[in-house]
């Protein structure tokens, strides 16, 4: 293939207007990067410095991003494989070779191929600098951002560092011990001396992905000086993007560097964003905001980790605090710097300065009473929507954050005058009055009196759910938040007003269109609605029952073939909807399900017969596992026919179903219990296969490892086939190390460590009487209970830390000969089971086990 006839495919790809050469011209591309990768890759670089004029510049900028997408993925297991592919496939000489034409394209005038380029570079950049491949990448990019370079190629090279930058893991040494040619290459771009406003915006992107990297820089007081003296000069820039750009870097600063902060406030950066706020650029406005927003989320965490390790080192300078009583009458009057359109839901200064004053509340408590008050006070019967729209956004914003006593009285105050203005003229004063009362409901329901107050508030959300689309979305949440606080009232109001309530409700459900999420709304209401029923309301739950049994129905009997794309789509959510409440119909009433059970399982197989099922099978197969729970060991009857759609549903191991599929094993062995063991070899078989699969979910493997633990307790001493393969993927996966240095790496380590928690939970359950099989492990599991005593998030997290001392106890009670003593005479153990049992924040129930944990390690250490 020519380059010239790989261009054309490129620009079939996209720009061909039949549907079908598309198709067939992306299905070959795939095709020549899994079967002829070489070629591919030699192709995708030649392209982009090719001159024939035949090859359009669309072709270069599709060929570069395509070459990116080969060669990194979103999903961790396909970017290894990717990884692999490029280093194993592709010998050093010839990747040195395409690299070396992808650099030198680098340099074209075209903006939109260097932007193109540049990803492409940072992806070859991310599989080749941790591997100490590519050591002189950094120099040539270095060298390439000198002041005396063309603009367009200062730009493209910055570009390409940011990139590069952003892409990394934090911990890469390679950008690190380069940190020095780094920082001087992108400050020089950024000061004010660049006469290019786009080499300089670009600059200041970079260093904004860059800062990782530069903490020695930022250690070191010279530098640090120089660094924020560019970035504050380019906050007074006079074009907009630069300040906007420069605001967005103080935001990574303050929040990477807050230690480092106390100076830079006081010298410079207080007066800098209270000017700025004051902007008439509401780009620029937002991003002194978010400046705010930063030092308040940097504040909490502070507070909060001081509150858990009163000996931490983090110190709080309480910038906002000090600094309250200028910043916050400024995000007041921001405010009302609302959209002109009431249909507009784009980001806005007015949307920055509410979710900063909310933050403020937060961090500061009573201290944000006085000036938010008095503005609301002001401006609630005000003239102009403007400033009414804006006392109601300021009064919800800050619900969360004084003390509950303080809250209480002033929404008693302010309560009847918010009720009144959800029948305002203007919309924007209506929404946000009707979600104000939604905040009231779900923050501070003790100020919703039950007879001076809750009649005025259901009526507010009934004349609401049949107003714009927008109130009534609001007023279903309303509605939501009111009976989840008020259902545990001994006796409570909230059940005089079900019936109305749900009438209204399955109203608004009944809707044509699901504009702003509103019909969605409604549903999600009647799914809370049944289940917090009573016996006191079951006739009025009963009618919801029949109501979406009826509109399930009426779905059913819709010809699809006759439906726009639009309007299948619009008929496949309302299906999700009517599904997510069935479930909770279901789940709620199990006594009453098995009489139309097999009438269900036909509507339910029905839905996933259905030639493009894709978007509800997530529901469906929820649905149905709601039955299953219900009907117990009867679901039984129905696995021959059901297995099918679920062997089906676990082989899409690249789609969330799969991720369904494998909680609705854990329902099916918890239903069926013992007898769970006749199915349990296919299954585990099955599950087996999907965590080795090369395609896997990334969040499959977490989910497989929970299940192990179901079906382990269910099965119990018919677990013991299976005990050393699930032993070994487990110490596996305890024995991993986050990918990199991302919260998202972190995050998805701590659910991969809970899942293996959740496993041996099981498994120790299921062996309880079993101690010979489990013996050879027991050591194994405490060294994994170590490791969770020792990290923060697991052993300060109330449900974990529950699981880890009550599975410390449980393996204790199997050995009481003192067979074991060994393991709990460890430090960690006594050190582990004393501070959850002493911890304030935890329930009752996990300091209990705790206790209880206690005592059995006590009878260990006896022997």
């Amino acid at each position: 293939m020519s380059v010239v006839e790989f261009s054309q495919l490129l620009e079939n790809s996209i720009l061909n207007p039949d549907q079908n050469i598309r198709i067939q011209s992306e299905t070959q591309l795939k095709k020549l990067s899994n079967d002829d990768f070489l070629t591919f890759a030699q192709l995708s670089s030649q392209i982009l410095i090719d001159e024939d004029t035949n090859i359009k510049v669309e072709s270069k900028i599709l060929s570069a991003l395509n070459f990116k997408n080969e060669l990194s993925s979103k999903d961790s297991i396909k970017n290894q494989q990717f990884k692999q592919r490029w280093l194993t496939i592709i010998d050093s000489n010839t990747r040195s070779q395409i690299k070396s034409v992808i650099i030198n394209s680098l340099f074209t005038n075209e903006s939109r191929v260097s932007s193109a380029i540049a990803q492409l570079i940072a992806a070859i950049a991310d599989i080749e600098l941790p591997v100490g491949e590519w050591p002189d990448l950094l120099k040539i990019m270095v060298e390439n951002t000198n002041p005396n370079k063309p603009e367009n190629v200062k730009r493209a090279f910055l570009l390409t560092l940011g990139y590069i930058c952003e892409s990394a893991d934090p911990n890469s040494s390679v950008l690190v011990s380069n940190s020095n040619d780094i920082l001087i290459s992108i400050a020089q771009g950024a000061q004010a001396s660049e006469p290019s406003k786009i080499v300089r915006l670009t600059a200041l992107n970079a260093l904004a992905d860059s800062l990782t990297f530069i903490k020695n820089n930022m250690d070191r007081e010279g530098e640090r000086n120089y660094l924020m003296q560019v970035v504050c000069e380019a906050t007074q820039s006079d074009d907009t993007d630069i300040q906007a750009a420069a605001f967005g870097c103080l935001c990574k600063i303050m929040s990477q560097y807050y230690a480092y902060m106390k100076h830079y406030m006081e010298q410079a950066l207080y007066a800098l964003t209270l000017s700025t706020m004051k902007s008439t650029n509401d780009k620029v406005a937002s991003m002194a905001v978010e400046f705010w927003s930063t030092i308040c989320e940097e504040e909490i965490d502070i507070a909060y980790e001081l509150s858990q390790f009163p000996e931490s080192p983090f110190q709080s300078f309480n910038f906002a605090l000090t600094s309250l009583k200028e910043v916050v009458p400024n995000l007041l009057l921001l405010l009302t710097r609302q959209n002109e359109d009431p249909d507009d839901d784009d980001w806005n200064v007015s949307m920055s300065a509410g979710a900063c004053l909310q933050l403020f509340a937060q961090n500061c408590g009573n201290y944000v009473l006085e000036p938010v008050l008095e503005f609301v006070e002001q401006n609630i019967t005000n003239n102009d929507w403007r400033y009414r729209e804006a006392a109601v956004m300021a009064f919800g914003s800050i619900l969360d954050g004084p003390d509950r006593e303080q809250r209480i009285y002033y929404v008693h105050q302010a309560l009847p005058a918010i009720l009144t203005l959800t029948s305002d003229k203007a919309l924007p004063v209506k929404e946000t009055a009707a979600w104000c009362i939604g905040r009231i409901a779900d923050l501070v329901i003790e100020s919703i009196d039950s007879q001076a107050h809750l009649p005025g508030v259901i009526e507010a959300c009934l004349v609401g759910l049949s107003d714009h689309s927008k109130v009534a979305a609001n007023c279903s949440w309303t509605i939501i938040n009111l009976v989840e606080q008020l259902a545990d009232l001994q006796p409570s109001p909230i059940y005089n007003y079900y019936q109305v309530l749900v009438y209204a409700l399955i109203n608004a459900a009944n809707a044509t269109d699901n504009e702003n999420n509103a019909r969605t709304s409604a549903f999600s209401a009647l799914a809370t609605m049944v289940e917090y029923a009573t016996d006191s309301v079951a006739e009025v739950s009963a009618s919801i029952s029949t109501f979406i049994m009826d509109k399930l129905g009426q779905t059913m009997n819709v010809n699809e073939e006759q439906l726009s794309l639009e309007d299948k789509q619009s008929l496949q959510e309302l299906q999700s909807s009517i599904l997510t409440v069935l479930a909770a119909v279901i789940r709620k009433s199990p006594s009453s399900v098995e009489s139309v059970s097999d009438m269900l399982m036909d509507l339910f197989l029905k839905l996933l017969d259905k030639k493009d099922s894709s978007y509800i099978d997530d529901d469906v197969f929820y649905a149905i596992s709601a039955l299953a729970s219900s009907l117990g060991k009867n679901f039984e009857k129905y696995l021959e026919t059901f297995s099918p759609y679920l062997v089906n549903a676990l082989n899409q191991v690249d789609s969330q179903v799969s991720i369904t599929a494998v909680g609705f094993i854990s329902d099916i062995s918890n239903s069926l219990e013992e007898d769970f063991k006749k199915y349990a070899s296919a299954f585990m078989n099955v599950l087996g296969q999907m965590i080795s699969s090369t395609n896997a979910r990334k969040d499959l493997q977490p989910a497989v490892l929970s299940v192990f633990g179901d079906i382990a307790a269910n099965i119990g001493t018919d677990f013991v086939p299976y005990l050393n393969e699930v032993m070994t993927l487990c110490v596996t996966a305890q024995n991993s190390e986050p990918e990199n240095g991302t919260l998202e790496a972190l995050d998805y380590h701590m659910k991969i460590l809970e899942s293996v928690l959740d496993a041996y939970v099981g498994i120790v359950a299921g062996l309880h009487s079993d101690q010979q099989s489990l013996y050879p492990f027991v050591g194994t599991i405490f060294q994994f209970l170590a490791k969770v005593a020792e990290e923060p998030q697991l052993a300060g997290h109330d449900s974990t830390a529950r699981s880890a001392v009550g599975l410390i106890g449980d393996i204790s009670s199997m050995y009481p000969d003192g067979s074991i003593k060994q393991f709990f005479t460890q430090d960690w153990v006594t050190e582990f089971v004393k501070k959850t049992r002493t911890n304030k924040t935890f329930s009752q129930s996990t300091k209990d086990t705790a206790r209880w944990a206690r005592e059995q390690q006590k009878l260990q250490l006896s022997y």
